[in-house]
């Protein structure tokens, strides 16, 4: 167990971008200035950084040759630490496990954890000109059996899981049409979410079918952003501008399948059962104790398996919970306030940096200006954020508390 229930790594700052379509800004821009905003939350001057541990720089496009080094040459900040990690849609969480890892190992004392995901191409990219990187990237993401059928994107995959989960609990399609609505209710006086217009049960259905049974608005978004939270050792937190969220649990765990695991169920994830498992063993907590959660749901099946993996509900109970407001603000316990995958947007590489941003404001009852939220003297108490990579086979779990 990494962090053995102890308060020993804080959270003091965090900052994300809008989720939109494409950047705003150049690549370098954006992750300075979002790594900027999460120290001006905690209060810190970047000349107290001693580590930085990001992501590449997208995963639809090619990524940039020692971008970590061009990043904190941009900041203009010495390091102890640095480091760019790749682990799929895990890849943020990765980088901030080695930022815990310095923090424990007395390194470093204040650290800075960013991701970011550019998705749209630009104008007049050339297919013909990119088909090598293209039919390379194939391959690396669904590995040298599924590459060569020309899957470019992971839906039919999560459509025979959501197919089975469906036929196997019994589960309608209007439940799980239920489960986008509710999402799209949290995003709706989200200003950082890119899709917030209410919806309905009948206009999910309505929508066109991507593959059966997954309408378009049960998917999520590929969208572009960027995020970034400040960690610090436990005796660097004192004084602060801010309240720290420790991080008391942590579970990591990542099945030996390329993309999907083709020998076992997929209507339940090894790899979040067995992650989630061991966070809540980390923080001694139980599922029953967390008050807030995001998950990375991408689809709106795939999001109600997930509440029953991380051990919220019985198996096949998810969709029932959901429909009753257990999953509500003020239900049994809030999942993905920020919106979800569904609704906020999912920037692949950073969409897990960004659930920690929404979880670390949750908690510490302080929000930027940009989330939208006055700050509350009652902040919550527990929560969890999840990620994972490929098709639910390997990801993180973390527990947080005040």
């Amino acid at each position: 167990m990494m962090m053995r229930g102890q308060r020993e790594v804080a959270i003091l700052g965090a900052a994300m971008t809008p989720v939109r379509k494409d950047l705003e800004r150049p690549i370098t821009d954006t992750f300075t200035r979002v790594i900027l905003q999460a120290l001006s939350e905690a209060g810190i001057g970047p000349t107290e950084v001693e580590g930085l541990y990001v992501t590449p720089p997208g995963f639809a496009r090619p990524w940039n040759f020692m971008f970590a080094c061009d990043l904190a040459a941009h900041l203009g900040v010495p390091t102890r630490g640095l480091v760019m990690v790749e682990c799929g849609g895990s890849s943020s969480l990765a980088a901030l496990k080695a930022a815990i890892q310095d923090l424990l190992t007395g390194r470093v004392r204040v650290a800075v954890a960013a991701a970011l995901d550019q998705r749209a191409m630009p104008a007049g990219d050339d297919l013909f000109k990119n088909l090598p990187t293209y039919v390379a990237r194939q391959i690396g993401l669904y590995g040298p059996y599924l590459g060569p059928y020309g899957i470019g994107a992971p839906i039919p995959l999560y459509a025979l899981s959501s197919q089975r989960y469906m036929h196997e609990y019994q589960v309608s399609a209007e439940a799980v049409a239920e489960a986008a609505v509710r999402l799209r209710r949290n995003a709706e006086p989200n200003p950082l979410a890119e899709y917030r217009d209410p919806i309905t049960v009948e206009q999910v259905l309505a929508s066109p079918i991507l593959s059966p049974p997954i309408h378009l608005l049960e998917c999520s978004p590929f969208a572009s952003g960027a995020a970034a939270v400040v960690l610090c050792r436990k005796d660097a937190a004192q004084g602060r501008a801010q309240p720290p969220v420790f991080i008391t649990g942590f579970g990591e765990y990542h099945h030996p399948s390329h993309f999907l695991d083709d020998r076992a169920s997929i209507t339940t994830f090894e790899a979040t059962v067995k992650a989630g498992a061991e966070a809540f063993a980390d923080a001694g907590r139980k599922p029953s104790e967390v008050d807030v959660a995001e998950v990375y749901g991408v689809f709106a099946a795939t999001e109600l398996m997930l509440y029953e993996d991380l051990g919220f509900f019985s198996k096949g109970q998810a969709a029932r919970a959901v429909a009753e407001g257990r999953t509500a603000k003020e239900g049994q316990v809030w999942m993905n306030p920020s919106g979800g995958r569904l609704s906020l947007g999912h920037p692949a590489a950073a969409t897990p940096m960004m659930e920690l941003c929404e979880i670390v404001w949750q908690l510490s009852g302080h929000f930027p200006k940009e989330r939208g939220i006055e700050s509350r003297a009652t902040p919550y108490e527990v929560g969890l954020v999840h990620s994972e990579h490929g098709m639910v086979n390997g990801g993180f779990v973390l527990i947080l508390e005040q």
